[in-house]
C-alpha cells in the first residue's frame, strides 16, 4: 500500500494550478511544491519527518473506474454530450495539493487504488520428472549404457 501524508491545509488554488505554478514554485505563496507521487513510502516519510517548517506537496493517484463511471453518469444528467464523449471507463488521476503545517504530527493515509488488485492464489506445477525417468517413459526401456 502506498502511504501519502494527509494534507492539513488544502491549496485554495487547486482548480487553477496551471495558472499559478511556475515549474515547481507556486506564484501565489512563493513556495516550492514538492511532487511526491514517484517517491517510495520511505522517501515520503523521510521528507516529511525532515521538515521543521510547513511544506507544500502534491501527489496524484488514480480513481477507480467505478468512481469515474459514477461521475460520468452524473455528468450525463447535466451535459449528455460531454458524458457521451467520456464513455470509456478509464482511470482518472486525482491531484492532491496542499500544505503540511505540522510535519512532526502528520498522519499518513493509504492509497485505496492499491486494493483493487486482489491477491491471487498460486498453484505450482509438479517438478519435471528426472531425465532417466523421462527416457524410460518415452522409450519403454531403461536407460542403460554398456
Amino acid at each position: 500500500m502506498a502511504l501519502y501524508p494527509k494534507i492539513q491545509s488544502p491549496c485554495p488554488y487547486k482548480n487553477n494550478l496551471a495558472a499559478i505554478m511556475d515549474g515547481d514554485v507556486c506564484r501565489m505563496c512563493k513556495r516550492q511544491v514538492v511532487d511526491i507521487t514517484a517517491m517510495s513510502d520511505d522517501q515520503r516519510i523521510a521528507l516529511i519527518k525532515g521538515c521543521k517548517d510547513e511544506i507544500c506537496v502534491s501527489y496524484k493517484f488514480p480513481v477507480r473506474p467505478a468512481i469515474a463511471a459514477a461521475a460520468i453518469a452524473a455528468a450525463a444528467i447535466v451535459a449528455p454530450t460531454a458524458a457521451a464523449a467520456c464513455s470509456d471507463p478509464v482511470e482518472v488521476d486525482v491531484v492532491v495539493v496542499g500544505g503540511i503545517k505540522d510535519p512532526a504530527n502528520v498522519k499518513f493515509v493509504e492509497d485505496p487504488s492499491d486494493k483493487k488488485i486482489p491477491e491471487l492464489p498460486v498453484v505450482y506445477e509438479k517438478a519435471p520428472p528426472a531425465k532417466d525417468t523421462a527416457i524410460k517413459a518415452a522409450t519403454g526401456t531403461p536407460n542403460s549404457r554398456a
